[in-house]
This record gives C-alpha cells, sequence and structure tokens, in this order.
C-alpha cells in the first residue's frame, strides 16, 4: 500500500499547479467487475498520503470530474481486496481497474467506507451541511440490506430487475415472456394504473423507467425507484406477483367480451 500512497502522492503534486484551488482532489484507484454484477471498489489518497476506501455502486467515472486518468503498474494489493470482498458473498468476478484525479463535490455513494476518520468525518460533514448523502449513506446500509443488494446487484431475480445507481435502486417489473405479443400493451398500460396505486402506499418510493444502462430489451411493467436503505421495506416480488395476477384476471375478462354483430 506504501508504493501506492507515494505514487498517489507524487501524482497529485505532478498537476497541482493544474488543479483549481477551490476544488478539493484525491488520487483514486477503483476496482471494478467487468461483468457489472458486483459494486465497485474505490481507494481514495489526498496530498497528505490520507487514505479512505469504499464499496458501493459507480465507478467515479460515471458521477464525478475525473482528471488525468492514468495507468498503475502494481494493482495487484487493490485486486487482492476486491477478489476477497467479493468472496465475502460467493461472487465470481472478472475485475478491472481505473486510476486518476477525481474533482469535488465529492459523489461517490458508499455502502462501505473505511480509512481516515477524520477525513470520512470532514466528508460527511460537508454532505449534511448541503443536505447530500453520498459517502454517509453507509451509515443506513445494514449489514442485511448489503447483502440483498449484492446478492441482487444488477441481476435478475425471475421477472424483477434490481439496478442500484447513486442512492438509490431502480426495481424492473418485466413483462412475462409467455404473455403473447397482441396483449403485452395491454398488461402495460395495466400496469401504468396499478403502479399509481403503489407509489401512493410509499412515500418513499418513486416512478422511474427503463435506463439505457439497464441493456433491458424487453417490454417493462413498471420500474420504481427506492432508497438503497428502503430496499427491504417492500416486498417488490409480492408486489409483482399481484401485479401479474391481477393483470391477466382484467386480460382474461377483456377477452371474454363479446361484441353483437
Amino acid at each position: 500500500m506504501e508504493k501506492l500512497i507515494e505514487f498517489a502522492i507524487s501524482y497529485l503534486n505532478k498537476y497541482k499547479s493544474f488543479l483549481a484551488d477551490e476544488f478539493q482532489h484525491f488520487f483514486f484507484g477503483a476496482v471494478y467487475d467487468g461483468e457489472d454484477k458486483f459494486p465497485v471498489y474505490c481507494i481514495f489518497i489526498d496530498e497528505e498520503g490520507r487514505v479512505f476506501e469504499t464499496l458501493g455502486p459507480d465507478k467515479p467515472g460515471k458521477v464525478m470530474s475525473v482528471l488525468y486518468p492514468t495507468y498503475y503498474n502494481d494493482p495487484d494489493i487493490l485486486l487482492k481486496k476486491y477478489t476477497e470482498l467479493s468472496k465475502q458473498y460467493n461472487k465470481i468476478i472478472q475485475p478491472d481497474t481505473a486510476f486518476g484525479i477525481v474533482q469535488s463535490p465529492f459523489k461517490i455513494t458508499s455502502y462501505r467506507v473505511w480509512g481516515n476518520e477524520r477525513l470520512i468525518k470532514k466528508l460527511i460533514f460537508s454532505e449534511k451541511l448541503k443536505g447530500e448523502e453520498y459517502i454517509s449513506l453507509y451509515q443506513s446500509i445494514t449489514d442485511e440490506k448489503l447483502k440483498f443488494i449484492i446478492e441482487h446487484y444488477k441481476q435478475w431475480d425471475d421477472d424483477i430487475f434490481y439496478f442500484p445507481y447513486l442512492k438509490d435502486i431502480h426495481v424492473l417489473f418485466k413483462v412475462p415472456d409467455h404473455i403473447s405479443s397482441s396483449e403485452v400493451s395491454i398488461y402495460i398500460e395495466i400496469g401504468r394504473i396499478l403502479k399509481e396505486k403503489v407509489l401512493r402506499g410509499y412515500n418513499f418510493l418513486e416512478n422511474s423507467y427503463k435506463l439505457p444502462e439497464m441493456k433491458v430489451k424487453a417490454p417493462a411493467l413498471a420500474v420504481f425507484k427506492t432508497p438503497a436503505d428502503r430496499i427491504l421495506d417492500i416486498d417488490f416480488k409480492s408486489i409483482y406477483d399481484q401485479f401479474i395476477k391481477k393483470t391477466a384476471k382484467i386480460v382474461d375478462q377483456i377477452n371474454e367480451i363479446k361484441i353483437d354483430l
């Protein structure tokens, strides 16, 4: 780790004259799964050599300004940490890395944080002043919640797809494959009506849509967005089952309608 810290300090000093003084800067190393089935591990190092690490849903380049991306030729210690994390949840990963400098505002949503406590507390205090929740999210993510998030991380659970992004998790209900093409539009329209009923029942649940990053081609019955720390407060499987049963019943009734000619 000392070699990486030395490299980070040197790299920050190399570009110090090009970095705006009004922003805070960190050197970062990120390890992510090439199949995108496990959260992103990041290490952040400031010019004083202070270190903190995070596990969360987003690559730094996705949510922050990344300056002067670079290559680090000895990432083994980071790869080892990432592999150990994935093994805790019985996940097989294809790790890849990214390095560079990130510039504030700091927007790395974190399920877990560890490292220099003074630096972490400073970042959390800054978030509270702004009414934001990125790194501070970890304070409300229990082990049980994290286990669920990782087990369902950007994956299907039958016909339900879970997609974490920033502090939220988007939950997509798919139209079942066995539904005939002539009935898909009916399912979608009824799903829209049922979705509004569900949204009225939970003040923290929001409407969402099929994000391009999901890479889901199948038609969606409904898409919700819930804060990550409330993911266990809703039984999405039960709601989905009700959607399908009630919609199928309505479709059957429609099909039974006879028109006298």
